[in-house]
């Protein structure tokens, strides 16, 4: 029986999705994973300020059908602030240059939200405070704590310090019913568990969600990593 695979695409300048992915996948022995980049290093750079370059997400699609993978997923939180309509027309063009379904992480995380009957969030950016209100924004939830870090450059959000991400969930998650932790290029994955045993609340690392909701989609029951969080004690 040929083994399930898994395809991510990320950002040329990210650092982390990988992690996240080496991280998860041990405990998904049986399950490849593969990723593919599309050329986005910085504010504006790479990629349209105020949309995809669709044809570079077709290309990447395309490469990581070669590996006959099961599912493709944009794992960038873009979205969000372009607008989930630019993410449908994005997975639908991803879906047609692969061959297999296609999703993104935004998409992912408004299914999951409404999944869990969340209405309040708090939320976390890599970005300026007005750049994480236009995420916010995006997103089928009200927001009722934001932070942005200030952060345009996706290798120094790679580089910061949990602690400092972890202080900031604390300060916007009263009166939310989960917390986000926005960039796909943040060190959040390993604060999630810790977070909800803390605050009462699910604690969403963005890269984390991107990888679940692949899983899920080739039949792989994310459960195996539910010590992260309870993220991945979701069925299905």
């Amino acid at each position: 029986m040929t083994r399930p695979a898994i395809g991510t695409i990320l950002p040329s300048s990210n650092r982390m999705v990988e992690r996240v992915l080496t991280a998860l996948m041990a405990h998904f022995p049986g399950v490849d994973s593969c990723v593919a980049r599309i050329p986005y290093f910085g504010q504006g750079q790479g990629q349209p300020a105020d949309a995809y370059d669709t044809a570079s997400f077709e290309a990447a699609a395309r490469l990581l059908s070669h590996a006959a993978v099961g599912v493709v997923c944009w794992n960038g939180t873009r979205g969000a602030a372009l607008g989930l309509e630019h993410d449908r027309a994005l997975a639908a063009a991803m879906a047609a240059a692969a061959g297999c379904p296609a999703t993104t992480t935004a998409l992912e995380t408004a299914r999951l939200l409404e999944r869990l009957g969340v209405r309040r969030i708090g939320l976390v950016a890599q970005g300026p405070l007005e750049e994480a209100a236009a995420h916010a924004a995006g997103l089928p939830a009200e927001t009722v704590g934001l932070r942005g870090l200030g952060i345009r450059n996706n290798a120094e959000a790679s580089a910061v310090d949990p602690a400092t991400l972890a202080a900031l969930a604390r300060e916007v998650a009263p009166g939310a019913e989960a917390v986000l932790l926005w960039s796909t290029n943040l060190p959040g994955l390993g604060l999630m568990a810790g977070l909800e045993a803390e605050l009462g609340i699910p604690v969403l690392d963005s890269a984390a969600i991107g990888v679940r909701a692949c899983l899920a989609a080739v039949g792989v029951d994310p459960r195996a990593a539910a010590g992260f969080g309870r993220l991945f004690s979701l069925p299905g």
